[in-house]
């Protein structure tokens, strides 16, 4: 199903609306929630239904349906798709992190050990 939210002039007033598109008809009331998931974002449109005032179908048997919409607000979550990404990132961070210390600690080692041959020529 497919969802378009906009607005409309309605007896002279601007209001939210919503249409959707689908092989069959929506019906919403009250309250509602929808969900849509996408590669990089998850949208969450939350709204309460005034009215359902059209419902349509075309020649491909396509449904279409229109509501007055109110309290609409939409909240778009960019990091649970990225969370993977992400934990990745730092998981190879850390890894870099634990190599770099071993090397380090590695050539603290070897210059140890060339101040120890330094001193011990000496004496």
């Amino acid at each position: 199903m497919e969802y378009i939210f906009g607005t409309i002039i309605r007896n002279g007033v601007r209001v939210d609306s919503l249409k959707t598109v689908g092989k069959t008809h929506s019906n919403y009331e009250g309250n509602c929630s929808i969900t849509r998931e996408y590669h990089d974002a998850i949208f969450t449109d939350n709204f309460s239904v005034v009215e359902k005032y059209r419902s349509e179908i075309d020649n491909d048997g396509n449904c279409y349906d229109w509501y007055v919409i109110d309290k609409h607000n939409r909240y778009i979550d960019k990091f649970t798709p990225a969370k993977e990404q992400i934990d990745t990132g730092i998981s190879d961070a850390q890894d870099a992190t634990c190599e770099l210390s071993e090397e380090l600690d590695e050539r603290i080692t070897d210059i140890e050990n060339a101040l120890c041959d330094l001193t011990n020529e000496e004496v």
